[in-house]
């Protein structure tokens, strides 16, 4: 008998099983969102009114959402844009939404950009941004201001202020 035909079938429910296992956490009421606990409060409601007064005066959305532990087995990459669709951070019409993802536990970081934003948000400049604002305070152990640093070179970029190295 013939099995190697139910090899490809095996591969797609495997494949199926492990995304099924996937959490997409719910959408976060805030813009500044620390489920890991890891910024200091004060400073968490202070990023959240700077986020939430943004988005009233330029209709860009951008929230941050903090976490332990990645919750699938796929790259960071791929798991916060599945997320980020879901989310649908940012106006409908505009795609001008952009999410800070830090994963605190798992050391992961990522920001995901909706095509509204992309001009002044471009994979480059937000690697820049991870990688000189936010993971040397983060390697240092300050949260807080690794946090507030990434918000304000994200809200400095939409707005022109921020250019990177």
């Amino acid at each position: 008998m013939r099995w190697h035909f139910l090899l490809p079938l095996l591969g797609a429910l495997l494949l199926a099983g492990a995304r099924a296992a996937e959490v997409i956490p719910p959408a976060p009421r805030d813009h500044f969102n620390d489920y890991a606990g890891i910024v200091d409060p004060a400073a968490a409601r202070q990023l959240n009114a700077e986020l939430a007064q943004f988005e009233r005066d330029t209709s860009n959305q951008i929230v941050v959402a903090i976490f332990p532990h990645l919750q699938c087995g796929s790259s960071s990459e791929d798991y916060t844009g599945r997320i980020a669709q879901a989310w649908g951070v940012g106006q409908r019409d505009k795609k001008n939404g952009a999410v800070l993802f830090i994963f605190s536990q798992d050391r992961k970081l990522f920001i995901q950009v909706g095509y509204g934003l992309e001009g002044a948000l471009p994979d480059a400049l937000c690697k820049e941004i991870v990688a000189n604002e936010i993971t040397p305070r983060f390697r240092a152990g300050d949260f807080t201001g690794g946090a507030a640093a990434g918000v304000r070179a994200m809200l400095g970029a939409v707005r022109g202020e921020y250019r990177g190295t």
